[in-house]
């Protein structure tokens, strides 16, 4: 399915998470099948169109794709009007003069961006559709052969889009939450059926976070890999697997090492040395895709990505823009900047550092989400590096 010792990165399309890839080479790029998840783009009424604005980035090259089933909220005219009404309140409340009221452009503005997302939400529920809904997805990406679907675990559509794939002659795959019963007793179900398209179907095992849990993962790792390995049979030598976790840790990261060690790496390592699998990783940024920005404020961190650790500038200076300076002058004046990757998410930290600035070409780097950026950029290069 792929000839070659591939990087396998889990992303979504969100605007920091896509940034980080884009601003790849196309040298590193080739080192790397992304495994996306598609998420709305702009006021788009499909997923079709952040399909197309993937493909751009790719640029000929392969990701594997998923989408976020999750509906976009949306707001009444009704509850918009009343949430105004209350602001202004407030507002008058503090000495404030009163707001504009909207104009006629701005409400039919209003109803057309509720219009498309009720249209978006709607082509969402149609790919979600117990009945069908995974069918009609692959049937989508299919139309794109750069992009290679994720199947849906669902009872009684398995079969049914693995026959699409058997019918056009495309690939496939599936992405299995290796700690999630429901989606384990689906893929075990059919894994006759998927055995039987063991040269077309790629086998993400899916663990998310696992820092902190390394043992107990290993221990359903291997059972699970053992099951998957004996359920494909003599398939087991030509089907691949790509072993994916994550053990970035979640906001707040005040009480974590200032070092902290990849655990993916030793993650992999111990499961490939029996089960053959590929490696992947959530490349730094945490499953739950948080962007570390709260209630309570953040506190800046500026994140250097070695091959093997993490290192973490953090200053306890709640919601203090200024300190991403600080953290960055910190970590390009220290020793551990010589095992820095050669990309763009370190000549970031090298431009704040030495300019003193917090807009590097165009784009303010003043928010925890922008910076998730730079660390991720890192990463994707560090273990583009190690495949050839």
């Amino acid at each position: 399915m792929f000839d070659r010792d591939l990087y396998f990165p889990a992303m979504s399309t969100r605007v920091h998470e896509q940034l980080a890839y884009s601003k790849c080479s196309a040298d590193v790029k080739d080192r790397m099948v992304p495994i996306v998840t598609l998420t709305r783009y702009g006021k788009s009424e499909t997923l079709l169109e952040t399909a197309e604005v993937l493909l751009a980035d790719l640029d000929g090259r392969n990701a594997i794709v998923d989408f976020d089933p999750e509906p976009r909220p949306t707001t009444s005219a009704e509850e918009a009007t009343e949430r105004r009404k209350r602001k202004e309140e407030a507002r008058i409340a503090k000495g404030g003069s009163p707001g504009r009221p909207r104009t006629e452009k701005q409400l039919a503005l209003d109803a057309e961006n509720r219009r498309r997302t009720d249209v978006f939400n709607k082509h969402v529920e149609g790919l979600i559709d117990p009945n069908g809904g995974g069918v009609h997805w692959v049937e989508m990406i299919s139309e794109l052969p750069d992009l290679v679907p994720i199947l849906q675990t669902v009872h009684g559509q398995v079969e049914q889009q693995l026959d699409i794939l058997r019918r056009r002659g495309t690939r496939g795959a599936l992405r299995i939450k290796a700690r999630d019963p429901g989606q384990t007793k689906v893929f075990f179900d059919n894994i006759a059926r998927i055995r039987d398209h063991a040269d077309a179907v790629l086998i993400i095992v899916d663990f998310e976070d696992i820092r902190g849990r390394v043992s107990t993962s290993l221990e359903t790792a291997k059972l699970f890999y053992a099951q998957m390995y004996e359920g494909f049979g003599e398939e087991a030598d030509v089907i691949q697997t790509v072993l994916l976790s994550n053990s970035f840790p979640g906001p707040p990261l005040r009480d974590v090492s200032r070092k902290l060690p990849i655990e993916d790496l030793s993650f992999h390592r111990e499961v490939a040395n029996t089960f053959p699998t590929r490696y992947g990783d959530y490349m730094s940024i945490p499953p739950r895709r948080g962007s570390g920005i709260s209630a309570n404020g953040w506190f800046p961190h500026v994140d250097l990505v070695s091959r093997e650790h993490w290192h973490i500038c953090l200053f306890e200076n709640n919601s203090d823009e200024t300190k991403y300076v600080d953290a960055a002058k910190e970590l390009h004046g220290g020793l551990l900047w010589r095992q820095r990757a050669d990309c763009w998410g370190a000549r970031v930290i090298e431009q704040v550092a030495t300019d003193g600035t917090l807009v590097v070409d165009g784009k303010r780097f003043t928010t925890p989400t922008s910076w998730l950026s730079v660390r991720a950029n890192q990463h994707l290069n560090q273990f583009a590096a190690s495949k050839r």
